[in-house]
């Protein structure tokens, strides 16, 4: 198991020790230099802020429903007490 994890933390190293050397491997893609106010540009950031707000909207409904759940117990577990 330490080999395993030797070896893995060597090819983490590797990894980024070869993107540090070769930097344009890092920089963003053509799309994310469009012009700013362009049909495509306002679309992509029209995506990514509707699925921020689906998935916030998601983990919001969850933690209600957790938040309610801890309520009701705390309720029901002072009902029961004598």
């Amino acid at each position: 198991m330490n080999v395993f994890r030797r070896a893995t933390k060597l090819v983490v190293i590797a990894l980024v020790a070869a993107m540090s050397l070769v930097p344009r491997l890092l920089l963003a893609c053509s799309v994310c230099y469009g012009p700013p106010g362009a049909a495509q540009t306002r679309g992509m950031n029209f995506g990514i802020f509707t699925m921020l707000g689906v998935t916030g909207v998601v983990l919001g409904g969850f933690g209600g429903l957790f938040f309610r759940f801890a309520r009701r117990a705390r309720r029901h577990g002072t009902e029961l007490t004598p």
